[in-house]
């Protein structure tokens, strides 16, 4: 038995023991913070990988590895380092966890195959990288500011604040521009310049798992997903709204591509009425 060597949500220090390897003690009253205050925190980027949506709609990957294979993956100092540096520890603690992770996401995540053969993992905003033999971890990244991923599975709040609330009613209403022809709308959309709307925010962060990040980490966020809508399939409504379905999301743009007004998932196809069943889609075209 060890003392405990995580932190309370004031920074100061658990007094209890524990024999966990990762140094949590898991007590009802210590959060299990790595680090005593969130000074060191990084800013994350990027939008969040392994939301339902994700698990919902990505393809079926193969991962060789069964739960007893686990302390034989080798897990890189790349990994470790970024481990590290996003939840701060020792490397003997971030080894101990990457490894719980993976045990987690063999059983739920969502799953990429690259085209050198590497394999993302991904859960609520955490994500493994496999090497193609499936035999080391080889990368780590997360959009959590702090949080390691047991404190999420265990329920742990974080210590930033909350999104914004909704808008008063007593606000101003933007001002809109002119309405943008469906032929304009990759030319005139800039996901940097965008309004986003408090609807926008509260979906957005509920469908990505994201109830508890801050303005600043939400709004990157959105706007990393929003820089791919371009690409997506666009449809302008009889009102000039735009539809805008990519990532298995639809998105409402306003007439004058300046604002995001909501997101929802899209709807899931009919499996009765979707057409026969496809078979398994070969590692080449994943990997595309």
């Amino acid at each position: 038995m060890i003392r405990c060597t995580r932190f309370h949500r004031d920074g100061t220090a658990c007094t209890h023991t524990t024999d966990h390897i990762d140094g949590w003690c898991r007590h009802p009253d210590c959060p299990g913070f790595v680090r005593p205050d969130t000074s060191r925190a990084p800013t994350t980027h990027g939008a969040p990988q392994g939301t339902a949506t994700h698990l919902h709609s990505a393809p079926a990957v193969s991962v060789g590895l069964a739960i007893d294979d686990i302390p034989t993956v080798h897990v890189t100092a790349r990994a470790v380092d970024s481990f590290r540096f996003h939840h701060g520890g020792d490397p003997r603690s971030a080894e101990a966890q990457l490894r719980a992770m993976l045990e987690d996401f063999l059983l739920t995540s969502a799953r990429q195959l690259s085209p050198t053969g590497f394999v993302r993992l991904s859960r609520q905003g955490y994500t493994l990288v496999l090497s193609p033999d499936h035999g080391a971890i080889t990368a780590y990244s997360t959009v959590h500011r702090e949080r390691t991923w047991e404190q999420v599975k265990h329920g742990i709040p974080s210590r930033f604040p909350r999104h914004r609330p909704p808008r008063p009613p007593s606000e101003t209403p933007r001002e809109a521009g002119p309405t943008v022809p469906l032929a304009e709308f990759a030319d005139a959309f800039d996901p940097a310049a965008l309004h986003l709307t408090a609807r926008v925010q509260r979906s957005y962060a509920k469908i990505s798992g994201l109830l508890d990040a801050s303005d600043e980490d939400l709004d990157a966020a959105i706007r990393a997903c929003a820089a791919h809508l371009p690409s997506g399939t666009i449809v302008q409504r009889e009102d000039g709204l735009f539809e805008v379905e990519h990532a298995a999301c639809i998105w409402l743009v306003a007439p004058d591509c300046r604002a995001l007004i909501g997101v929802k998932p899209a709807p899931r196809p009919d499996p009765v009425t979707a057409g026969p069943d496809l078979p398994d889609t070969p590692p080449s075209a994943a990997a595309r």
